[in-house]
């Protein structure tokens, strides 16, 4: 019989996995200056892979099962690992490396607003909305906390799919 591993084991390896995919996929439209509107699906499906590859790696090394709760420990805690990671290096990023991003991105967002035929006023008003959530402590924590809730939606329903509980007799 292979040798049990815990949720934890499990989920700290896959957490920064995603992490370190999170991280790349965060960035790269940052560095590059394009606004990707497909890039919230593709972190979605990122997330279901990873909790799918870990809880099955967990359901392996334990004799194919596990519980519910084993399941959504296990996607808690990477969702938390990575949305850390991926969020502290993207502060540093925003913060001291590139500090101009942020005003960038207001920028495209101005463009965007025209585009579509919003008045000076509306986008002035947007902005002043907007303000309080660019900079990038926020972001980083709203940031933080959309992965650790993507996490509990995403995870619960991967952990209810995957899971295999041992009967009682």
């Amino acid at each position: 019989m292979e040798e049990q591993i815990t949720t934890g084991q499990v989920s700290k390896k896959w957490g920064l996995i995603y992490g370190l995919i999170g991280t790349i996929l965060g960035l790269v439209p940052i560095i590059l200056e394009i606004q990707a509107p497909w890039m919230p699906i593709v972190n979605i499906a990122v997330a279901i892979l990873i909790y799918v590859l870990a809880m099955k790696e967990f359901k392996t090394a334990n004799g194919g099962y596990m519980t519910f709760g084993e399941g959504f420990r296990i996607a808690m805690v990477a969702a938390l690992i990575s949305g850390v990671m991926q969020n502290a290096i993207t502060y540093v990023y925003t913060k001291f490396i590139d500090p101009e991003v942020m005003g960038r991105m207001q920028e495209g967002m101005q463009d965007a607003w025209r585009q579509q035929g919003m008045s000076d006023q509306e986008i002035e008003q947007a902005q002043s909305f907007t303000a309080g959530i660019t900079n990038p402590e926020v972001v980083a924590v709203l940031g933080i906390i959309l992965v650790i809730l993507g996490g509990l939606i995403w995870g619960s329903i991967v952990a209810a799919v995957v899971k295999n509980e041992a009967e009682d007799f």
